[in-house]
């Protein structure tokens, strides 16, 4: 049995990053964004083309609040989708960043002063099933598929519509790989091949990436290792293992951590990726000093806003054992109801739009390279994400740290990836790295 697959990805790879603002050498950065949301939290009105009141008074018409962790940019066709369902309704999207948003929703949950849609991660949706917050959706989602409904499941009920899947890959420029002469990976061999071409006979960085935060760091292990060990029935069991203190990282993943450690070696992973962010990430990418850079769809709009006539492919992570190949991502966010909402049954009815088919492909417009959990239903694969669509077709989407239990996944994952920083850095051994995080969690398993 394969682990968990299209569950879950942790946010994304530049969960912490800043907005995109600069300019480079002529090229437009000044619309993409990869914030997820305003640190100090913002509201934005979108106002409904046939909304305006018999009387005139804009308290008359009916304003449906939603609260987001995304920023206006990432949220186009859904509010384009929005204003042409409901032109009677205004909606008020409160911004709020993805470090500060879940303390600040919890709070405003608790005093009834939320919005009346609320965007909820699989924590959020159970924590908040349990406190009687957010609503039963169960009626509405019926359509989903089991993976998604479990997702955002606690005892029998629903208690949020699920959006499109995330994924976090690897994409590259497709017209510097044919103008310089290089082959596109189909293995790990070859990628490793492929870097070190880039980087000793064109003197350009292989790979662009922002290392600075430990849950991205973390991933860049997790990558390879889906690819060579949690695709494979044993590797599949790890998390399991784990949450009941049966296995250890040191045990059982430091066997195969050794493709990890040639990124390190072969300098594709380096240590001034610790250093920058993700603007920089993406300016080194559209300007073609870097050759690939690991993403999210939201990186992808980010890298077609500043350069819409960049010729952008895919790849997943590879590994040398097991399928050798995956992608992280899953089912990562959903739409909640609060069970307070003012505008409750009229908040209902937007959210079961979203159930739907057309409101559906409104988010996967937000989301280029994702699927819907709909069942029985597919959106056609942007040309972009072909090199990843057997990851999708053979199920070799994963997110590993979703096996480890909800007592584990937040604070190994974020130490997992905070002592892997500190071996880039040379401050301690990939065996000390692991021991560590052993040592947490047998902290927590025994607390």
């Amino acid at each position: 049995m394969k682990s968990r697959k299209l569950r879950k990805i942790f946010v994304s790879v530049f969960s912490a990053v800043a907005v995109l603002t600069g300019a480079l050498s002529g090229i437009n950065v000044a619309g993409a964004n990869l914030s997820f949301g305003a640190e100090t939290p913002e509201t934005h009105v979108l106002k409904g083309v046939e909304s305006a009141p018999a009387s005139g008074k804009e308290e008359d018409v009916t304003t449906i609040r939603i609260g987001t962790w995304y920023t206006e940019d990432n949220l186009t066709n859904l509010k384009a989708y929005l204003a042409e369902e409901f032109p009677n309704y205004n909606f008020e999207f409160e911004y709020i960043g993805k470090s500060n948003y879940e303390p600040i929703m919890d709070a405003k949950l608790s005093y009834k002063g939320a919005p009346d849609i609320i965007y909820v991660n699989q924590e959020m949706a159970e924590k908040h099933a349990i406190t009687g917050y957010i609503a039963n959706l169960s009626d509405i989602t019926e359509k989903f598929n089991r993976e998604a409904r479990i997702a955002f499941g606690y005892g029998n009920a629903v208690y949020a519509v699920p959006n499109t899947s995330e994924l976090e890959c690897i994409f590259y420029n497709k017209d510097m790989f044919s103008a310089k002469g290089a082959s596109v990976p189909t293995d790990f061999a070859t990628f490793i091949g492929a870097c070190d071409y880039f980087r000793v006979v064109r003197k350009i960085r292989p790979l662009a990436a922002s290392l600075k935060d430990p849950y991205s760091f973390a991933n860049s292990a997790m990558g390879v290792l889906a690819a060579n060990y949690f695709s494979t029935d044993r590797g599949s069991g790890f998390g399991g293992r784990l949450q009941y203190g049966r296995t250890s990282f040191s045990e059982e993943l430091r066997p195969y951590m050794k493709d990890w450690e040639t990124l390190l070696e072969h300098k594709v992973l380096t240590p001034e990726m610790y250093t920058i962010d993700g603007k920089r990430a993406v300016e080194e990418f559209v300007s073609e000093k870097a050759a690939m850079i690991v993403g999210t769809p939201e990186t992808f709009l980010a890298i077609k806003e500043a350069r819409p006539d960049m010729n952008i492919g895919t790849m997943p992570y590879y590994g040398t054992d097991g399928v050798g190949m995956a992608i992280i991502g899953g089912c990562d966010l959903g739409f909640a109801l609060n069970s307070n909402a003012l505008n409750y049954d009229k908040a209902k009815e937007v959210l079961a739009s979203l159930s739907r088919v057309k409101g559906q492909e409104a988010l996967w417009k937000d989301r280029p390279g994702s699927q819907t959990y709909l069942e029985g239903y597919a959106f056609n694969v942007d040309e972009a994400y072909k090199g990843i669509e057997v990851c999708y077709k053979k199920g070799l989407v994963f997110t590993p740290w979703m096996d480890w239990g909800k007592d584990l996944n937040r604070r190994v994952h974020y130490t997992y990836g905070r002592e892997l920083q500190k071996v880039l850095l040379k401050r301690e051994t990939l065996d000390e790295a692991l021991a560590n995080v052993d040592k947490l969690v047998y902290e927590i398993l025994h607390e």
